[in-house]
């Protein structure tokens, strides 16, 4: 198993590196590489895990190592529930989609309504999808 390519054992190890040298602190980095890597290659169990993604509705088979590195590099929202999102800033959002709608489709009533003469009949018409297009 390569740990510099997890940034979960990763942290692990450099959580254990600030907690030994509490004990020790005349030890040196390269004895302490070689001791916590010891010590994660024998004792980790790679242990399989199972993901559902109920808006696609497909399913894949990861470990749990593989998840703890998802998200500890995309640092998804995450629920009490286990289900993981995307933050805001990667996906569209689909509110915001329909309001951006509603305010061009607003501002072409607007366009339209200027072209006739104020009080008119058509005018009148399009000030009043304008003002209902909003709502």
């Amino acid at each position: 198993m390569i740990i510099d390519e997890s940034p979960t054992l990763m942290k692990y190890k450099n959580t254990m590196k600030d907690c030994i040298r509490l004990y020790y602190p005349d030890i040196s980095n390269s004895d302490l590489d070689v001791l916590i890597d010891y010590s994660i290659n024998k004792r980790y169990k790679q242990q399989d895990a199972f993901l559902r993604n109920s808006y696609t509705h497909r399913e894949a088979q990861t470990t749990l190592l593989q998840i703890a590195d998802y998200i500890a590099k995309r640092e998804p929202i995450i629920t009490a529930y286990g289900t993981m999102f995307k933050h805001h800033s990667e996906e569209p959002n689909p509110l915001a989609h329909v309001i951006n709608s509603f305010l061009e489709l607003r501002a072409v009533h607007k366009k339209e309504m200027f072209k006739y003469p104020k009080g008119s009949e058509l005018f009148e018409r399009y000030n009043l999808m304008q003002s209902l297009t909003i709502i």
